[in-house]
C-alpha cells in the first residue's frame, strides 16, 4: 500500500494570515520540508504557484532540483486577480449558472498553461496538479488533461478513492488535511470555537500530536483496503505547528512502516521505494 506525502507552497504576495506569522517564505519552509523528508528517503509532491518563481526564482529552483521533490501546479495566482473575482461574483449571482473560481473556461486554459510553462522553466516535468483550496469546475479536468497533467489531487473526503476522471487520474486528498484541523497560527483553540466551519473530515482542530495520530488511523483504514492514501500536510502550516516536528515524525513513521511515492511515480526526478 502507498503513502503519498503532499503540500502547497504559496507566492508570499498572497499575504495570506498563515504567511503573517512566519519568519521566512512558504518556499523557504518547503526546502526545509523537503530535507526533512529526505532524511527518511521520503518523496513529496510539492503543488506550487506559478507566482513563487517569479517572485523566488534561486529558492524555487533549489527545491526543484531535490531529488525527492515532484513539482505540481496550484494554479499561478491562486483565484487573487479581478478576472478570478468577477467570476466568482458572477457564479454567487447567478446561483452557479454561470461563473466559477477558475475564471471563464479560456482564462483557465491560459492560466493553467502559464503555471505549466513557469514551473517547467525550472526543468522538471509537471503532471500533477491541485487547486487551490481545491477549487475547480466542470471544465478543469479536461483542460489539464489537455495540457498534459496526468494526476489531479482536488478531490477530498475520508471516503474518497482514486479513480479515472475526464482524462486523468484523481488522486483525493483522503487523510484529514492540516490546516483546517491542525492548531497553528491564527487556528488557534479560540479562533475555531467561534468558527463555523465543517468540512468533509468535520470541524474538529487538533493538536499536532493528536492531528498525526488521526493521520494515521486514517493511513491504516486504507491500507487495510489496499488504497492508496494522500496526506496533505503544508510547508507553512507544519512550520507554524511546531517547528516541523510533526512533519519529522510522520515521515519517520510512514517511510519505515509503508511505501512512499509521489503523486506521479514516473515523475524523471522522484525516488520512491515502490
Amino acid at each position: 500500500m502507498t503513502v503519498c506525502i503532499t503540500g502547497d507552497v504559496h507566492h508570499m504576495s498572497m499575504e495570506t494570515r498563515d504567511q503573517s506569522y512566519l519568519d521566512g517564505t512558504e518556499v523557504q519552509a518547503a526546502i526545509e520540508y523537503a530535507e526533512i523528508a529526505a532524511e527518511y528517503d521520503v518523496p513529496v509532491t510539492l503543488f506550487c504557484t506559478g507566482k513563487c518563481v517569479a517572485e523566488e526564482p534561486d529558492a524555487m529552483k533549489r527545491l526543484a532540483a531535490m531529488d525527492n521533490v515532484e513539482i505540481g501546479g496550484h494554479n499561478y495566482w491562486a483565484f487573487t486577480t479581478p478576472v478570478h473575482t468577477a467570476w466568482r461574483a458572477l457564479e454567487k449571482m447567478t446561483g452557479g449558472r454561470i461563473g466559477s473560481w477558475n475564471g471563464p473556461k479560456w482564462f483557465q486554459s491560459w492560466e493553467i498553461e502559464r503555471t505549466i510553462d513557469v514551473l517547467e522553466s525550472l526543468d522538471v516535468n509537471v503532471t500533477a496538479w491541485r487547486d487551490h483550496a481545491y477549487r475547480h469546475g466542470e471544465y478543469t479536468a479536461s483542460l489539464l488533461a489537455l495540457h498534459g497533467i496526468t494526476h489531479f489531487s482536488d478531490a477530498i473526503g475520508p471516503d474518497q478513492r482514486v479513480r479515472q476522471e475526464d482524462g486523468v487520474t484523481v488522486v483525493p486528498v483522503n487523510t484529514p488535511p492540516d490546516h483546517e484541523h491542525v492548531y497553528h497560527s491564527f487556528r488557534t483553540p479560540e479562533f475555531v470555537s467561534k468558527g463555523d466551519f465543517e468540512g468533509p473530515f468535520g470541524n474538529s482542530s487538533y493538536k499536532p500530536n493528536e492531528w498525526l495520530n488521526w493521520v494515521f488511523e486514517s493511513i491504516q483504514r486504507w491500507n487495510e483496503e489496499n488504497e492508496i492514501a494522500t496526506v496533505l500536510a503544508h510547508p507553512a502550516c507544519m512550520e507554524l505547528a511546531d517547528g516541523l516536528t510533526t512533519f519529522e515524525k510522520l515521515c519517520s513513521t510512514a517511510g519505515q512502516t509503508y511505501e512512499t511515492s509521489a503523486i506521479n511515480d514516473q515523475f524523471s526526478k522522484q525516488k520512491t521505494k515502490i
